[in-house]
């Protein structure tokens, strides 16, 4: 079954979780290798709409947690939980 453009933007956003990156952290390509290659780029593109990353300006491999994301991937943690 495939996932919605959210449930794939979600799971990009837990690989940030998951990797502890802090408010404009940055992460690569390769750091993803969990989100199924179908799921990447929807999820990329529904996490830049919900303004939770931003994509490098010079690196298009490079990709940058913002306020909101770091925000809405604590929100999506399972309680008793935290990160850092």
């Amino acid at each position: 079954m495939a996932l919605s453009d959210e449930d794939a933007g979600r799971q990009v956003l837990d690989v940030f979780a998951r990797n502890k990156v802090p408010p404009r952290g940055m992460l690569r390509r390769n750091n993803f290798i969990a989100v199924r290659d179908g799921d990447f780029q929807r999820g990329i593109d529904r996490a830049v709409f919900n303004k939770w990353i931003v994509l490098h300006a010079r690196d298009r491999y490079r990709y940058i947690l913002t306020e909101a994301g770091y925000a809405a991937g604590r929100l999506s943690l399972p309680v008793g939980s935290e990160r850092g």
